[in-house]
């Protein structure tokens, strides 16, 4: 694959190819770390993953088999503070 180095405002950017995003399997959007050398520019799945990545979806797992404490004392769990 090739691609050539285009000018966007004051800075310059490449575009990848289709092909080479799908075979790296990064996502839009996803940061990317880059490292640079004679000659050479890397750009790879930035090392330190997001430290928040699927808290969703395990916050929604432990709420339904998690017994809530009832910390309202003698007033029902069910029961509405606003009537």
């Amino acid at each position: 694959m090739e691609t050539k180095i285009v000018a966007i405002g004051n800075s310059r950017g490449v575009r990848l190819p289709r092909a080479a995003i799908e075979q790296s399997g990064l996502a839009p959007g996803e940061p990317l770390g880059v490292t640079a050398s004679a000659g050479r520019i890397v750009l790879e799945q930035k090392a330190e993953p997001n430290r928040r990545a699927g808290w969703e979806a395990r916050f929604r797992r432990a709420g339904a088999a998690r017994v809530r404490e009832n910390l309202w004392g003698g007033v029902p769990v069910d029961e509405a503070l606003d009537r």
